[in-house]
């Protein structure tokens, strides 16, 4: 894909609220990588999880971000538009999210790759709410692993997930929350945490105003040195 606008744009750089027009590109499937460098296809860190709900076509890169601690994107195919939902600043709430799963009643939960704190292997399970809140639902004390291939019962009331090493699959009961598509199209629409918004000065958002575009997509182009002010 191409950004509007923003021709060979990495995407690494986006701010969480940012929000792009999606131009698709054709590309050559025996040399995709190099066909899409030479379309000036956006260009992203390492791709892992997706999962389709409420709307929403949600994916991570792992390493993505200012931080690289990862980042979690969110396509919207009615709108074709593409936007930077949540790009992790802390380690305790988000480091290297890979495989993604929406729970039935609208949360987004990730597995992580392998975590290091003082010396110690983290592996987790981490969830946002629709409001931006991160929160711990597991963490795998019993070895080195990371969890891998979250989904969910098609009934909702049993979780699914896969300790990587040495390959054991584990089946966990509630009670969880009732489903609730409602709330999974409140996530597929919901706004980015406002703490996570960069800081736009009266001056730049002035010249925001002056080329007509967003203080959001100017405090971007800022970011990547090109001076609007």
């Amino acid at each position: 894909m191409t950004l509007d606008k923003r021709r060979d744009y990495n995407v690494d750089l986006a701010f969480p609220g940012d929000r792009f027009q999606v131009i698709w590109k054709d590309v050559n499937p025996e040399e995709p990588h190099e066909s899409a460098e030479d379309l000036k296809a956006a260009r992203f860190n390492r791709l892992e999880g997706a999962y389709f709900a409420g709307g929403a076509f949600w994916f991570d890169d792992t390493i993505g971000g200012e931080a690289r601690l990862g980042q979690i994107f969110r396509y919207l195919p009615a709108s074709n538009t593409l936007e930077l939902f949540y790009e992790g600043t802390d380690p305790g709430k988000m480091e290297s999210p890979d495989n993604i799963v929406v729970t039935p009643w609208g949360d987004l939960w990730f597995a992580e790759d392998e975590t290091i704190d003082d010396g110690d292997t983290i592996n987790r399970v981490m969830g946002i709410t629709p409001d931006g809140q991160v929160y711990p639902f597991a963490r795998n004390r019993l070895n080195d692993s990371e969890f891998a291939g979250p989904t969910f019962a098609p009934d909702g009331k049993t979780f699914f997930v896969n300790f990587q090493n040495p390959g054991i699959t584990f089946a966990i009961w509630g009670p969880f929350k009732q489903r609730d598509t409602k709330r999974q199209t409140q996530m597929s629409v919901a706004a980015p945490p406002e703490a996570m918004a960069p800081k736009v000065s009266g001056e730049l958002a002035e010249a925001a105003a002056q080329h007509g575009m967003s203080p959001l997509e100017a405090a971007a182009y800022d970011r990547l040195g090109v001076k609007l002010a």
